[in-house]
């Protein structure tokens, strides 16, 4: 009995550890998927538009700078960047992390940003959509844009 308790002792804390290493590298890891959308209804100046979603960096660094992100966002050549969303995270904001991050994409394309529910809890969005604005980038809240 004793044999059987200590083993499913380690099978538990074996899985705990491969499930924390799980959490931690899918809160720290960057991921770029491509996907290629094709259809008669898309406009013929789009034909090759490229669009750069970034979502839920959560104040993350990525390189001194978000250098890395930075480089990849850059790698994929897009005509615009869309923020959607958990640019900080409202348990530790960092307004000027994201703030820098976003001063440093608009170079690459024009930015566009909604907010998530990190930001709607947090005390400093105003100073947070001032500085989006002042970098540029266009905030939509509750509304659309047509981009032609």
């Amino acid at each position: 009995m004793k044999t059987r308790n200590r083993r499913l002792v380690w099978i538990a804390a074996a899985l705990l550890l491969v499930l924390t290493i799980w959490v931690i590298w899918g809160n720290t890891a960057l991921e770029v998927n491509a996907y290629v959308i094709q259809s008669d209804r898309i406009p013929e100046p789009f034909s090759g538009f490229r669009i750069v979603q970034v979502s839920d960096l959560h104040n993350a660094q990525f390189g001194e700078g978000n250098g890395h992100l930075l480089s990849l966002i850059e790698d994929s050549s897009p005509d615009i960047i869309v923020i959607t969303g958990d640019l900080v995270d409202s348990r530790n904001t960092d307004i000027e992390i994201a703030l820098e991050f976003v001063r440093a994409a608009t170079e690459i394309a024009p930015a566009y940003y909604v907010t998530g529910n990190h930001e709607a809890r947090i005390a400093e969005y105003a100073q947070l959509k001032t500085g989006l604005e002042q970098a540029g980038v266009t905030i939509l809240e509750n509304e659309k844009l047509k981009l032609e």
